[in-house]
Order: structure tokens, then C-alpha cells, then sequence
């Protein structure tokens, strides 16, 4: 005869075990903090024109749901702390460098850094729920795989706690503007969205004494019990780095 009080301790038992191993090895493997940079596009600035040592005129924006750091001041120290001076004139300034922080904190469900870097330059956050079971689906679960299931889950919330690894990440958009000799000229393209099945394109002929460079940088940041603003100090710090090294000889 089934014996159901008798199983669920044991097969619990069984379950946080295991489920607690597997969580304390993936602790003890991110007891150190792991840091990594990407970017979508690569960026070559003119050397000629570095070597001048230019003013730069530095524009950022922080469009992120974390307010607690002042991004264009890290930035700024960067430049500055590499020679450069900046300049609150945009038009004496040879290098415009407009940034945009975009996401910095948890990286939670459905968030796919390197999905974010691939789609580049002015998309948004790709993010999702993913969908859990429903009541009609455990409905047609046998008596002990219900028990199963649900031990097993309460075993990995448990461990999960217990050995937490904190994955955080950041996410700028970057727009630079170098000024060349002779200018550059172009076609502007904008569509328009004109209600649900109407769009509107237009296009005018543009002319800049600056070339302009695009490109997103992710910054990802893992480890174990790791506080949010620690990881997000370190993470803008990476951020700013990564741009201000495009200006590095």
C-alpha cells in the first residue's frame, strides 16, 4: 500500500540535498567577482586627430531605473584623467560624445544581455515572465509527482537563498561625432508611424563637418552574495571606462 506520510519527509529530504549541493557549487564557483564587457560595434577614432589632444564635449543621460550615480561625472573623470579636456562649448569641441545609460541593476527573469547587445544601437530591454504552471496543468499530475514537484521546488527555493549567486547588469547606448577634414554628406531617412497600416517615410540631404560612430556596450557583473550597489558601482564604472577607452592612443 502507498504510505504518503511516510514518503513526503524522505523524498524532501532527498530533494534539498540535492538541490543544496548543486546550488553550493555554483556559490563556490562564483565566490570571486566575474566582470565582462561587450560591445556591438567597434569604433576606430582618427589618431591624427587624438594626438591634437581635442577638446570633448560630453552630453550623457540616465534613462535607467537606478538614479544613485552620477554616470556623466564618472565619464568625464575618465576623459579628463587621460588628458583630454572638456568643454561645455559644443561647437569648439572636436569630439562630441553622447551617451545614453539605458538599464543598470539585477539582471532579473527573461533579461538576455547579449540578446540586448545584438540588437544593438537604440532598441530597447528585451524582457519577459516566464509562465509557470498552471492549476489546471498540476491537475493531471498523479499524487506522487505532485509531491515530487513540489518538494523538489521548495528544495531549490531553499538552496537558492542559502547559496545565491547575484547577477547584475548594465546597458549604454553610445553616439560619437568626430570632426574630419572636408565635412561628410549624407541622405537623413525617417519613417513615421501613422496610426495601425499608414507610414510615412521622408529623407533630406545633410551635411556635418563630423562623422558619426554608433554603438551599445553591456557590462555583466556575477557574483555570490553580491550587494546591488556595489555591483552597480562597479558595473558604470566599467561602462565609462569602455567609452573613454575608444579615446586611448
Amino acid at each position: 500500500m502507498f504510505k504518503m506520510p511516510l514518503i513526503v519527509p524522505v523524498v524532501m529530504i532527498a530533494c534539498l540535498f540535492l538541490s543544496g549541493c548543486s546550488a553550493g557549487m555554483r556559490a563556490i564557483e562564483n565566490r570571486n567577482l566575474n566582470v565582462s564587457a561587450k560591445m556591438s560595434d567597434t569604433i576606430f577614432l582618427d589618431a591624427e586627430t587624438l594626438t591634437s589632444t581635442p577638446k570633448i564635449f560630453v552630453r550623457v543621460a540616465n534613462t535607467s531605473d537606478f538614479q544613485d550615480i552620477d554616470f556623466a561625472a564618472l565619464l568625464r573623470q575618465q576623459l579628463q584623467g587621460m588628458g583630454y579636456q572638456i568643454t561645455g562649448n559644443a561647437r569648439e569641441a572636436a569630439y562630441h560624445v553622447q551617451a545614453n545609460l539605458l538599464y543598470l541593476g539585477e539582471k532579473k527573469e527573461g533579461m538576455d544581455p547579449d540578446a540586448v547587445l545584438k540588437a544593438g544601437f537604440g532598441s530597447g530591454v528585451i524582457a519577459g515572465t516566464l509562465a509557470g504552471l498552471t492549476g489546471s496543468s498540476l491537475r493531471g499530475a498523479g499524487s506522487a509527482g505532485l509531491i515530487t514537484g513540489l518538494a523538489v521546488a521548495g528544495g531549490e527555493a531553499l538552496a537558492g537563498h542559502i547559496f545565491h549567486v547575484d547577477e547584475f547588469f548594465g546597458m549604454v547606448d553610445v553616439q560619437i561625432k568626430e570632426e574630419v577634414e572636408g565635412g561628410v554628406t549624407g541622405i537623413q531617412m525617417s519613417q513615421l508611424q501613422d496610426g495601425t497600416s499608414t507610414t510615412t517615410q521622408t529623407t533630406r540631404n545633410v551635411e556635418s563637418k563630423r562623422q558619426e560612430y554608433r554603438t551599445r556596450i553591456v557590462v555583466q557583473a556575477k557574483q555570490t552574495r553580491m550587494d546591488k550597489q556595489e555591483a552597480c558601482n562597479i558595473i558604470s564604472d566599467r561602462l565609462a571606462n569602455q567609452i573613454a577607452g575608444m579615446f586611448r592612443l
